[in-house]
């Protein structure tokens, strides 16, 4: 029959199968599909692929499965595969397409189409999904399945393939889109074909295209420059804001960006925020200024020169006292970034792009021969007595606590979180209560968070898609309740995570959005009023009634005491879990206001 002349449905099969298995050669080892017909054909691909050992995994909901498969590719580096239907079913990855590109995670989308001759037609689940991720992808390309299997037209297959998981991870990772179309009939036919298309595929598969991703490294003139001003300083200050989780392969070193080690070398306070991965290290020497922003802002911005130079590693921080330091003062920065512009202050000097670790290790090599000076020493010291207070103001409430509050639960969900594990902070809330009220642990967690648009959306996915790619032992997300509300179909994942690695879910129920409590609108008058819902969105929302519906084992809990009995009893069963903890809507409030009277008192007994 020859290879022409393979039957429609079975040529249509063989191209599918050339297609995610050329993505499998080129490094992808999982993929994530939502049902659909039109995207028949591909996920037979996937699942042939399945004894070639392609991880597959079956989520409902097309936006839950984007930040499924968002955070395996954030735990392993390499983009895992969606598979969707036509239609509206594409749209639901927007979310997790935009989060993939600002924060640097690769990623492929696979959207079945229906054929050119369907279109503008009213042909039922059909509309226009060329490049329908703008320019929030790396890449763009059409695949038909239906089309031409002569050599050239499979080797073309192949090529898109390996093209598309090279944009994926070039120049910086973000999400590539393959609009694939496809005509009926999309099941290949029994007995259909003499075997020749089959064996042509084969034998493409067995020559993969390797594309090796170029390694960026900055220019030595503007490392010089950087190791300069750094002699320079009397008050530098190391920032870490954000930076990635590292591979399962590099976790053995705990200093795996290199932060604690030129922070050492150039004698500047680290201020490591929690998604640094620098800061709940195995040693808590690298943390001693790990929350200087918060100590500084509630302490009213007082007690403290300014520091003279910024030395700003991965995105900047998210915590408001550390925002206000940097930008206080106006002093220049160097910023060392994987590759975005990260210098929202518009305050950067020195821009070092590449590797973040071995940028750090090349400032190291230049500053060999250089200690801080007196005048450093002294800032570090006064850096640390201010830190040091703090962390004593925090871990003394007073005779007047105001109960369990928001920031309390954080501390111990942190404390609570075993070694190696990895902890995923929520938006809005959670992930600045750390910044505050988080001690360290006194071990070695890994921390990841869905900052680059900072958004609500699929965290509870993106967390167990993480947790279940990343090799961790286990895993605990604090999130808050309208987070949660905002991710119900990340808990109906439950099924499909199984009996993976303890996946506890812990949740900070305020009764909603009390992130606003800290904002300008919280003053007015419309705040206070029954339209303020409009920005606090108060639920009532059964979440016990939630977790009997996923089947997810739950707790509510409304004290410190009674949280951490509940996290330890998750972390001892496989599988997700729901734990609650119900705080009062102002307590955080009057907790911080608190934390103000109490540096203030201890800076004025100085």
């Amino acid at each position: 029959m020859g290879l022409a002349g393979a039957a429609a449905g079975e040529a249509q099969f063989q191209r599918a199968r050339l297609l995610v298995g050329a993505l499998m050669r080129a490094g992808v080892r999982r993929a994530v599909t939502s049902p659909g017909s039109r995207s028949t054909p591909l996920v037979l691909a996937a699942l042939d692929a399945a004894a070639a050992g392609l991880d597959v995994a079956s989520i409902v909901d097309e936006r839950a499965a984007g930040f499924f498969a968002l955070g395996q590719a954030r735990a392993t580096g390499m983009p895992t595969v969606l598979i969707c239907t036509s239609g509206t079913a594409p749209a639901h990855y927007l979310p997790a397409m935009m989060e993939a590109r600002e924060a640097g995670v690769p990623l492929i989308a696979l959207t079945a189409d229906r054929p050119i001759e369907l279109m503008d037609c009213a042909a039922p689940q059909t509309t226009d999904q060329t490049k329908l991720f703008g320019s929030f992808v790396n890449h763009f390309a059409e695949v038909d399945l239906a089309g031409p299997v002569d050599p050239l037209s499979l080797r073309a297959i192949r090529r898109t393939a390996a093209q598309a998981v090279f944009r994926s991870r070039w120049p910086r990772p973000a999400a590539v889109h393959m609009n694939v179309r496809a005509r009926k009939p999309l099941e290949p036919e029994a007995g259909a074909g003499d075997g020749s298309l089959a064996a042509a595929v084969d034998a493409l598969l067995g020559e993969p295209i390797e594309a090796a991703v170029p390694a960026a490294q900055p220019d030595p003139a503007a490392r010089d420059r950087a190791a300069a001003l750094c002699r320079r300083a009397e008050r530098g200050l190391s920032v870490a804001g954000a930076l990635p989780l590292p591979l399962a392969e590099c976790r053995r070193d705990g200093d795996v960006w290199g932060l604690a080690k030129l922070a050492r070398r150039t004698g500047f306070p680290l201020l490591a925020e929690a998604t640094s991965q620098s800061r709940f290290t195995e040693g808590d020497s690298a943390a001693d200024a790990a929350r200087l922003g918060a100590a500084w802002r509630a302490a009213g911005g007082e007690g403290l020169p300014l520091p003279d130079l910024i030395l700003q590693v991965g995105a900047p921080p998210v915590a408001v006292g550390a925002q206000r330091l940097i930008e206080a003062g106006g002093a220049p920065q160097i910023v060392l970034s994987d590759g975005p512009w990260t210098d929202p202050a518009g305050l950067a000097s020195v821009f070092l792009f590449g590797n973040v670790g071995r940028s750090t290790s090349e400032l190291c090599r230049r500053l060999e021969d250089v200690g801080p000076g007196d005048e450093a020493a002294g800032w570090r010291e006064d850096v640390l007595g201010l830190c040091g207070r703090f962390r004593a103001a925090v871990a003394s409430p007073g005779p007047e606590g105001p109960g369990f509050h928001d920031g309390e639960a954080a501390a111990v969900a942190v404390a609570a979180t075993p070694a190696d594990a990895l902890l995923m902070l929520g938006n809005s809330l959670p992930v600045r209560l750390i910044e505050t009220w988080a001690a360290h642990p006194g071990r070695r967690v890994w921390v990841a968070s869905q900052r680059g648009l900072s958004g609500i959306d699929g965290s509870v996915a993106g967390f167990l898609g993480s947790l279940g790619a990343g090799g961790f032992p286990a895993g605990l997300l604090l999130a808050g309740d309208v987070s949660l509300l905002h991710d119900l179909d990340g808990l109906a994942i439950a099924p499909e995570y199984g009996a993976g690695p303890p996946a506890v879910v812990v949740v900070i129920d305020n009764q909603g959005g009390r992130i606003f409590d800290r904002l300008p609108i919280a003053k007015a008058e419309v705040f206070q009023g029954p339209a303020g819902r409009h920005w606090l969105t108060p639920h009532g929302v059964d979440f016990g009634g939630l977790a009997r519906a996923f089947g997810v084992p739950y707790a509510r809990v409304e004290g410190a005491t009674a949280l951490a009995r509940e996290i330890g009893a998750a972390l001892g069963r496989p599988g997700v879990s729901l734990i609650v903890a119900g705080v009062a809507p102002g307590a955080l409030t009057a907790a911080e206001e608190s934390l103000r009277r109490a540096m203030r008192a201890a800076s004025s007994s100085r």
